[in-house]
């Protein structure tokens, strides 16, 4: 027999061995765990998109060192979704297009909003980072859809509360938020944590009706303009990442940063004093996923090493605290695949509620109820230091998420 023709049916041969069903079986038990990631990699979004994609890719290696889930290694498959609805829908298509089932996506509100509906028909679970909307959790609840980060309530009333009972010389309140749902909860629960902090304290003290403004759009003078007409000394920024840079760039130009005593952020934290340096305002107080670094920071075991290999993996000394929250979603996938036995999507919904886990900030619990996720969450001052690299987070104080957060109610809005 020639050589070529032989070589071609012991090629064929192999081919129809691996077609059948016990070697394919046995394939699929050795083959790589693929886990598709939808985040923002290009465009206004990139640099948060990055910081995510740091965090699921250290989860990853950390485990396959240790083995991987179920004796197998786990591959991250990134899609980008240019910080849009539109392209979180494409990625999210073409990912189950390609067989890939378990999803870390939705990192925010817009994004979260357009896929999760679709997720029963795509035959996929997804676990998200950072979106804070709350009907994710509420009337919009999906059982395919997880929500691994603080939401709008336990968050925004969570930093009202604690900066109106911190700073009593404020007593009006100005907020800049995003024009949309999201938006709008933020300058709704902010406003319910101020006013609880002030009724308890036997203070009056107001929230200015929200300033409201687009997150495509370089150019914040008119909204700067109208907050320093304000008759307000506090300031609770909504915009996050690049848009809320921008924001407080442009104001310090014309004193924004002197006006207010306080300024609150929505969580962009130190990605603002890495840009702004020693202009980073005075008083920001942030909330926090993760303050590695500090006292309250090092009390979790898993803090350290999720830092260390940051640092190794990107050659930044001040990782941005939504480098857990993406580690965590990680996590939370590799924990429910061990918990299931197996990658199919129903089992590992139904580990994934219920389900608690270690993280870099302690232990973590999802609600099997609302799939609301909660553990430990921080309110941190930001700012200018004199320990290298010059700016980080000075001050730290944590808070138990389960202790704030509203009652579980899937399928219905929120009653307060």
């Amino acid at each position: 027999m020639p050589m070529k023709r032989r070589n071609f049916l012991q090629a064929t041969a192999a081919a129809g061995v691996m077609g059948l069903p016990g070697v394919r079986a046995a394939h699929a038990q050795t083959a790589p765990i693929r886990i598709g990631v939808i985040l923002p990699l290009s465009g206004i979004g990139a640099e948060a998109g990055a910081a995510w994609l740091a965090g699921a890719k250290i989860g990853v290696a950390q485990w396959n060192e240790k083995g991987g889930v179920l004796k197998r290694q786990i591959e991250l498959v990134a899609r980008d979704d240019k910080f849009s609805s539109a392209g979180a829908v494409t990625a999210a298509r073409d990912l189950a297009g390609s067989g890939i089932n378990l999803l870390i996506g939705g990192s925010q509100s817009p994004m979260a909003l357009a896929t999760a509906p679709l997720l029963p028909e795509l035959k996929a679970v997804m676990v998200a980072p950072c979106p804070t909307v709350m009907t994710l959790t509420h009337e919009g609840f999906q059982r395919n859809f997880f929500r691994l980060s603080w939401n709008a309530y336990i968050a925004f009333a969570g930093i009202g509360n604690m900066l109106t009972a911190r700073f009593k010389e404020v007593e009006t309140w100005s907020c800049i938020v995003p024009d949309s749902e999201n938006g709008r909860d933020m300058a709704r629960y902010f406003t319910v944590g101020v006013q609880r902090a002030a009724a308890k304290a036997g203070r009056q003290v107001k929230v200015l009706d929200p300033v409201f403004a687009s997150l495509n759009k370089a150019d914040y003078k008119v909204e700067i303009n109208s907050l320093m007409n304000a008759p307000s000394q506090g300031l609770f920024v909504g915009l996050t990442a690049a848009p809320c840079i921008s924001l407080l760039q442009q104001g310090r130009a014309v004193g924004m940063d002197k006006k207010f005593k306080v300024i609150g952020d929505a969580g962009t934290e130190l990605m603002i004093a890495k840009a702004m340096q020693k202009s980073t305002p005075a008083n920001l107080w942030s909330i926090s996923y993760w303050v590695p670094g500090t006292d309250v920071g090092k009390r979790n075991a898993l803090s350290t090493p999720l830092y260390d290999a940051y640092v190794k993996l990107t050659n930044d000394k001040s990782p941005p605290s939504i480098v857990q929250s993406s580690h965590r979603c990680a996590l939370a996938l590799f924990n429910a695949i061990q918990k299931a036995g197996g990658t199919e999507t129903d089992a590992v919904i139904t580990a994934l509620e219920g389900l608690d886990f270690d993280t870099a900030v302690g232990r973590y619990h999802i609600r099997k109820e609302d799939h609301q996720g909660l553990g430990t969450a921080y309110i941190a001052n930001v700012g200018v230091r004199d320990a290298d690299p010059g700016y980080g987070i000075i001050d730290a104080i944590p808070y138990n998420e389960a202790e704030v957060a509203e009652p579980p109610s899937p399928g219905k809005p929120l009653e307060l």
